[in-house]
This record gives C-alpha cells, sequence and structure tokens, in this order.
C-alpha cells in the first residue's frame, strides 16, 4: 500500500492522471483509509476550483473593462489604439 507521503505527492503534481492503474487504484484504496489523505485531497481540489473561479472572473473583469474603454472611445470619437 502506498505512504501518504507518497499520496500526497501524486495528488498535488496531478501525476496520479497519468498513473498506471495498478497505482490509481492504490491511491483510491488510500484514500478510502486515510481521512488525512482524504482531507488533504479535498483541500486540493477545492484550492483548485477557487483558483478557476477566480481567474475566470478577472477574465470577464478584464474583457468588461476592455469592451467600455472601446465604447467611450468610439462615442468620443477617438479612434481607438
Amino acid at each position: 500500500m502506498l505512504r501518504c507521503k507518497d499520496v500526497t505527492r501524486l495528488c498535488a503534481s496531478d501525476e496520479i492522471r497519468t498513473a498506471p492503474l495498478m497505482t490509481r487504484l492504490g491511491v483510491r484504496m488510500h484514500l478510502m483509509l486515510c481521512r488525512h489523505c482524504r482531507r488533504y485531497a479535498r483541500e486540493l481540489t477545492r484550492i483548485a476550483a477557487a483558483a478557476r473561479a477566480l481567474y475566470r472572473d478577472a477574465a470577464d473583469t478584464r474583457e468588461r473593462d476592455e469592451a467600455m474603454v472601446r465604447r467611450v472611445l468610439r462615442e468620443s470619437g477617438r479612434p481607438p489604439d
């Protein structure tokens, strides 16, 4: 069975997606038995989701700002740069 150190490294580096089948099964088995690693993996998932949401919000804000600048320039009769 995999040790906690191995499982956390695999989860944190996202190597688990490309790991061999037996390694993935070993990680699943370990996560079923170890509440600490299970909590760690769950927190990593939450952090990744929050980072994606933050990036998406920043991109939306940037697009809105750029659209507003274009509209103001168009309404003022000045050509955009």
